[in-house]
C-alpha cells in the first residue's frame, strides 16, 4: 500500500500533529506555486493602497506573504501576522522580517476594534468552525472604511483527468466531504454581505496543480478516509487509481486543479 503523511484538512490542528514540520513544508511548497503568486497579488490588489497602513494576515503561516505586505506598507505601516499555530508562528518568527508574530485565534482576536486598515485571510475561513463568526471578527478588526480580502478554496470545484471515471468522482466527492466547509468560496459575497460589508467584488481563480504538489496534497486524506470507510474503494483499488496518474506525470501528462474565489470588501 501507498504511504502518504498529512491532511491538509487538518490545518487548524497543526500543533498536535505527530508532524508540524510536514504542514510547513507544505505551505513553502504551495507558495512556490505561479498560482499562489497570483493569488497573493489578488489579495493584494483587493485591499487597497497599503502604504503607510496597518494590517492585519489573518492565518499568518511561516509569514512569507505577511513579509510580502511589509514591503509594501513600508516604514511608516505596521504588518501583524497571527496564527492559531505556535509552530507557525515560531517559524515565522524564525525566519524574520518587519512583522510581529502572534499566536491568535480568529474564534476572538486580541484586537481592539477598528485597529487596522485592512485584513487579509488567506485559505483561513474555510477551516473555521463558525465561518459567519469568522467574517463578522475581519470586520471588527479593521476600522470603517477600511479593507478585507479573502481567498478560499471551493473543493466541488476539483477537476483531475483520469481514465476512470466512475472511480475519480468517488475519490472528488471523498476530498471535499472531507472538508467541513467545502462551499466556503462559492458563499463567499453572500456571507460578508449579510455582514454589513460594502463594496464587494469577486475574482475567480483556478489552481492548476503539478504531480509534485499535488499527491501530498491529497495523498494522506485519502489513506485516512479508506481505511475509516470514508471513501467506497479497497486499499488495491486507491492504489490502482493512482497507477494513471502517475504514468501521466512521468509523461508530462497530468493535470489536476482547484478553483477558488478572492473576495474584496469594505466595511
Amino acid at each position: 500500500m501507498t504511504t502518504v503523511a498529512g491532511n491538509v484538512s487538518e490545518f487548524t490542528e497543526v500543533d498536535g500533529a505527530p508532524d508540524a514540520s510536514w504542514f510547513i513544508r507544505f505551505m513553502d511548497r504551495a507558495n512556490e506555486l505561479a498560482a499562489y503568486a497570483t493569488m497573493r497579488g489578488q489579495l493584494v490588489e483587493a485591499l487597497g493602497p497599503l502604504a503607510g497602513r496597518a494590517v492585519l494576515d489573518v492565518g499568518c503561516g511561516t509569514g512569507d506573504d505577511a513579509r510580502e505586505l511589509a514591503g509594501l506598507v513600508g516604514a511608516g505601516g505596521r504588518v501583524v501576522g497571527v496564527d492559531l499555530s505556535a509552530a507557525m508562528v515560531e517559524e515565522a518568527g524564525r525566519r524574520g522580517g518587519a512583522v510581529e508574530f502572534l499566536v491568535d485565534d480568529l474564534a476572538g482576536l486580541g484586537f481592539a476594534d477598528g485597529e487596522f486598515d485592512a485584513v487579509r485571510a488567506k485559505l483561513v475561513l474555510m477551516h473555521c468552525a463558525d465561518i459567519d463568526a469568522a467574517a463578522r471578527e475581519l470586520l471588527r478588526v479593521v476600522r470603517p472604511g477600511g479593507r478585507v480580502a479573502v481567498y478560499d478554496y471551493d473543493f466541488e470545484t476539483t477537476t483531475i483527468d483520469h481514465p476512470d471515471v466512475d472511480a475519480t468522482r468517488e475519490v472528488v466527492r471523498c476530498l471535499a466531504d472531507g472538508h467541513a466547509n467545502k462551499w466556503s468560496g462559492r458563499q463567499l459575497a453572500r456571507r460578508f454581505r449579510d455582514l454589513g460589508a460594502r463594496d464587494i467584488g469577486i475574482t475567480p481563480l483556478t489552481v492548476v496543480m503539478p504531480y509534485e504538489f499535488y499527491r501530498p496534497s491529497v495523498g494522506g486524506r485519502l489513506l485516512a478516509a479508506q481505511a475509516a470507510g470514508d471513501l467506497r474503494m479497497t486499499a488495491d483499488e486507491l492504489d490502482a487509481w493512482w497507477r494513471p496518474l502517475e504514468e501521466a506525470a512521468e509523461r508530462g501528462g497530468f493535470f489536476a486543479s482547484l478553483t477558488g474565489f478572492t473576495l474584496g470588501a469594505s466595511r
